[in-house]
């Protein structure tokens, strides 16, 4: 057989073992909650990728779900800014989480990536340049074809590539690849979230603005059992009307979303 021929055969079936295999990337995220403030906040994220599927969540909620997995009643606070599970054919589910509500955003797609010619080297990767425009921010993406993965972090994905860095032209989002490892198990995608309501994105935006109208709406109930209390262990009456204002004035500073063309028009007053 021809040599040149036989050398091929052999990168497709080491290329095809690697797509059949599990992998955990773990990625750096630095971004702004207050798109005018300098201030950054950092979270650990994962990204655990499946043949041409993968799921990105934080490193908090990973754990979380992993012991829920395994059939833990643990009660452990989760972190499930983020997540989304990317399919086949362009098609993504995000996750949104309220009180006890959770919302499932399906989201089809195709990224149009502009592919550039420059290159760098990025820790121990040779990479190339892409750029995208994407609900409303401008993206910058760093890919190398060093290991036959394409895919990235959150939901950007189908370069020719691994995405070792991403940043938006504002620098207020910054995705950083950390570590990639081999997983022998088969991930289980989507099991956490079997009870989520499948809503469209501008249904999405009244459930954010239903919450800002009353926040507190589940703890005032009087079915909540939730007490308050003070430093010296008194239990007190809560004030819920500035607790209230306290949340919604949070969420109209920290109103920067990574889809910006989505973020939320709140009330003026």
């Amino acid at each position: 057989m021809n040599y040149k021929i036989l050398k091929s055969l052999v990168l497709i079936i080491l290329s095809c073992n690697f797509y059949a295999q599990n992998f955990r990337l773990d990625y750096q995220l630095t971004y702004k909650e207050d798109s005018l403030s300098s201030e950054t906040t950092n979270k650990n994220m994962i990204l655990l990728v499946q043949g041409d599927r993968s799921k990105f969540l934080t490193e908090t909620q990973y754990k979380v779900d992993s012991l829920k997995n395994t059939g833990s009643k643990n009660s452990a606070m989760g972190d499930n800014s983020f997540l989304v599970i990317n399919d086949k054919d362009d098609l993504s589910f995000k996750y949104y989480f309220f009180i006890k509500d959770v919302y499932k955003v399906k989201e089809i797609g195709k990224l149009n990536w502009k592919l550039e010619p420059e290159t760098k080297k990025i820790s121990t990767y040779l990479c190339r340049k892409a750029t995208l425009k994407y609900k409303g921010r401008t993206w910058e993406a760093w890919y190398t074809q060093d290991l036959p993965i394409q895919a990235g972090p959150y939901i950007f994905r189908n370069l020719p590539g691994l995405i070792v860095y991403m940043e938006d032209s504002t620098g207020s989002y910054k995705f950083s690849l950390q570590s990639i490892k081999k997983r022998s198990d088969a991930l289980d995608f989507e099991n956490m979230y079997k009870g989520a309501l499948n809503i469209p994105q501008k249904q999405l935006q009244k459930v954010y603005l239903n919450y800002y109208s009353d926040p507190l709406r589940e703890m005032k109930s009087e079915n909540a059992k939730t007490k308050f209390i003070d430093e010296k262990g008194k239990e007190v009456k809560p004030d819920f009307r500035e607790m209230t204002k306290a949340i919604q004035s949070r969420l109209k500073k920290y109103n920067n979303p990574i889809e910006l063309s989505e973020a939320i028009k709140y009330p003026k007053n």
